[in-house]
């Protein structure tokens, strides 16, 4: 699932690839892609716009146009936006297509079926993201965020990480690979965690989303960039999907739990679910 470092990376290509594109023709191929406005409005308002330029917000991906709207983009699980040439042309699971100048496509596809479009004027596109929680690699969030909102709670530490109302683009690969770093376990109560910990939780949390996008995201299935390629993080995930392997901290085995009905990898040795430490464990990198 797209995450903040893959919707980083692919406003980013979209950025150096497409920003100063003119769209000459949109085409709906699924019409459950568009939720806002209607699929007709949607496809007509896109006709001849130009592309100013790209932005993320959270895992929302914003294409900012020269008429003022935003053509924003939830990739949810295996949404594709692929730029044809230089990518061969996508044939399956198409969603979207904007027929650029120079005689270039955008294809948008998508093998679950779940992404979803918006085209929505500067007013309504403030108001979709006005409830979202701070960017964890910006300087709006500091080590004292995470104790000041939902220090005193007593829902579990993971669910907290994931609502995106409490901090923004994290989802469920990098919520238990930042755990894993801070050595807290996916059940802890936010009410639990001392100083220290919420201090190696914010350092893991910007240190491997900040890891992330210097690899170009995580490609554990479905995720490509613009220009059809895979990201590399996947190659330094310590415990998402390796249930069953040693733990690279200890002697323990990494477990595959259900933690508020998601899927959650972590080692059981080095995160306690009493918070407390054994001896010879490794302490934080």
């Amino acid at each position: 699932m797209p995450e903040l470092p893959e919707v980083e990376t692919i406003k980013e290509d979209l950025r150096e690839l497409v920003a100063g594109s003119k769209i000459e023709r949109a085409e709906v191929l699924d019409s459950s892609l568009v939720e806002q406005p209607s699929t007709q409005e949607f496809a007509s308002r896109l006709e001849g716009v130009g592309i100013m330029g790209a932005r993320r917000r959270a895992k929302h991906l914003i294409v900012e146009l020269d008429t003022g709207d935003s053509l924003v983009f939830q990739l949810k699980i295996g949404g594709q936006l692929l730029l044809v040439p230089p990518v061969e042309e996508p044939v399956s699971a198409l969603m979207l297509l904007l027929d650029l100048d120079g005689d270039r496509r955008l294809f948008l596809r998508d093998e679950t079926g779940f992404t979803r479009a918006r085209l929505l004027d500067s007013d309504e596109l403030e108001e979709r993201l006005s409830s979202l929680g701070p960017e964890p690699l910006e300087g709006g969030f500091d080590a004292g965020y995470l104790p000041r909102t939902i220090g005193s709670r007593r829902a579990q530490i993971k669910p907290l990480l994931l609502d995106q109302k409490v901090v923004s683009g994290i989802g469920n690969i990098y919520a238990d690979e930042i755990l894993y770093d801070a050595r807290l376990h996916p059940r802890r109560k936010a009410n639990t965690l001392s100083e220290d910990e919420w201090e190696a939780l914010h350092r893991a949390i910007r240190s491997n989303l900040a890891a992330g996008v210097e690899h170009r995201g995580t490609t554990v299935r479905l995720y490509r960039d613009v220009l059809d390629r895979p990201g590399k993080h996947q190659n330094y995930l310590r415990v998402f999907e390796k249930h069953g392997q040693p733990c690279p901290g200890c002697e323990g085995e990494v477990v595959r739990e259900k933690v508020s009905g998601r899927p959650s990898h972590f080692c059981p040795a080095c995160q306690t679910e009493d918070g407390s430490r054994e001896d010879g464990q490794l302490e934080l990198e």
